[in-house]
C-alpha cells in the first residue's frame, strides 16, 4: 500500500511520497502551494471547503497516485509532553497514562483523544523513573482534520503531531542529543531528540508572523511589505542599517531563550549527554543571517535541517527544488516516512 505524507501549515501546504526499495528511499512526488483562509483552525464549513479543494488540487499537480495519507496535527493545538512516571509494565501504563494526563492537559478529559509512548525505562533495580511521551488532541480538532480530508477524497491512515513527523525526517536514529526547532508562522516548536526518540517538547506561540509585526510597526509598513522586507533582509546587520534586525531583535530574543531553557532542563537531567547542535526547519528558518545569530546566542552548532538527507539524491524533483527550501518540506518528509519504515 502507498502512502503519502500532507502536512497543512497556517500559511501553506506541503505534500510528499516517499517509496522505500531495498534498504534505501525515493522522493517520488513533492509539493506546495498556500493554504486558503484560516485553514484547519476556522469553524467556516466554506473555509473547511475551500481547504479541501487546495489540497485536491495540490495532489494532482504534485502527482500524487495514491490516497492514503498521513497527516500533522498543529503542535500549538495539541498538548504533547515528556512526563516521568514511576517504571511499570505495559498493562499497568495503560490504566495509569489517563490518571496522570489530567495532571497536564487543560481540557476535560472527554474532549481529548490521547495517545503516549515510552520513551525510556529504567534497567531492572534500578530506582529511576520511566519517561512517556503524552499526546492529547482535541477531539472537535481532529473531527475537522477528518471531514477536510473525505472532502478532499483522501483516506486518513494515521494523524501525529508535527515535531514528531519533523524529528523523523532530520534527527536520525542514531543521533546524539538535538535541539529541532520548526520556527513557523504562528507557532515555534522546539524538541530535544535523543537518538530517534523525543526526549523534550514544548511551543511557544511567538514565530514568523509576530516577526512581520515588528517589522511593520517599527518601519511603519503594510502587512505585505513588512513580510517582504523579513525575508530579504532577516538578522542581518549590513542591510538596511540593521534595521530589520533592530525590529526583530527583542522578539527573537524571547523565542532564543526558550530555547536556552530547554537545552538547560534537559542538561540538568541528563549531565552525561549534552545538546550539540540544533536543526532549524520552517519558513522563518531561511531567514538571511538566522543561523550564524542562532549559533551565537545559543553558543552551539546550528545548521538548516536537510529532511532530504535519508533519500536518494538522483531525480528532478530535488534537482528542481529551490536553493533554501527543503526545511519547509520537513514535516511532509517525515509523515511519507512513517508508513514506509
Amino acid at each position: 500500500m502507498n502512502f503519502f505524507g500532507l502536512d497543512i501549515g497556517s500559511h501553506s501546504l506541503k505534500v510528499a511520497q516517499v517509496e522505500k526499495s531495498g534498504d534505501s528511499y525515493q522522493l517520488v512526488a513533492l509539493g506546495i502551494a498556500s493554504s486558503p483562509g484560516d485553514g484547519v483552525v476556522s469553524e467556516s464549513p466554506g473555509s473547511l471547503t475551500a481547504l479541501s479543494e487546495a489540497i485536491k488540487k495540490l495532489c494532482a499537480e504534485a502527482k500524487i497516485d495514491t490516497n492514503n495519507v498521513v497527516v500533522a496535527l498543529p503542535e500549538d493545538k495539541v498538548f504533547t509532553r515528556v512526563m516521568e512516571m514511576p517504571s511499570m509494565k505495559d498493562e499497568e501504563l495503560d490504566s495509569a497514562i489517563g490518571w496522570e494526563a489530567e495532571q497536564y492537559i487543560p481540557l476535560p478529559m472527554e474532549e481529548v483523544s490521547l495517545d503516549y509512548q515510552v520513551v525510556s525505562r529504567p534497567e531492572k533495580g534500578k530506582d529511576q523513573k520511566m519517561e512517556v511521551l503524552l499526546v492529547a488532541a482535541p477531539k472537535r480538532l481532529i473531527e475537522k482534520y477528518l471531514l477536510v480530508l473525505e472532502n478532499a477524497g483522501l483516506r486518513p491512515v494515521s494523524l501525529e503531531t508535527e515535531i514528531i513527523a519533523i524529528a523523523r525526517s532530520v534527527a536520525p536514529p542514531d543521533s546524539f542529543p538535538i535541539m529541532v526547532v520548526d520556527l513557523g508562522a504562528r507557532a515555534t516548536d522546539i524538541a530535544i531528540v535523543n537518538q530517534g526518540q523525543i526526549v523534550f517538547t514544548r511551543s511557544i506561540g511567538t514565530a514568523g508572523e509576530a516577526l512581520t509585526r515588528a517589522v511593520a510597526t517599527e518601519l511603519k509598513l503594510d502587512p505585505a511589505q513588512a513580510e517582504e522586507y523579513k525575508k530579504a533582509y532577516g538578522v542581518d546587520p549590513q542591510q538596511l542599517e540593521g534595521k530589520v534586525k533592530g525590529a526583530i531583535g527583542p522578539i527573537l530574543d524571547a523565542v532564543v531563550k526558550e530555547m536556552g531553557k530547554a537545552i538547560e532542563y534537559y542538561q540538568s537531567k541528563h549531565t552525561e549527554n549534552p545538546v550539540k547542535r540544533a536543526v532549524l526547519t520552517g519558513g522563518t528558518a531561511g531567514l538571511p543571517e538566522m543561523v550564524s545569530l542562532l549559533a551565537q546566542k545559543l553558543g552551539i552548532e546550528v545548521q538548516l535541517a536537510d529532511p532530504f538527507a535519508r533519500l536518494k539524491k538522483e531525480g528532478e524533483i530535488l534537482a528542481k527544488l529551490p536553493e533554501g527550501a527543503a526545511p519547509l518540506y520537513a514535516a511532509a518528509v517525515g509523515l511519507a516516512l512513517k508508513e514506509v519504515g
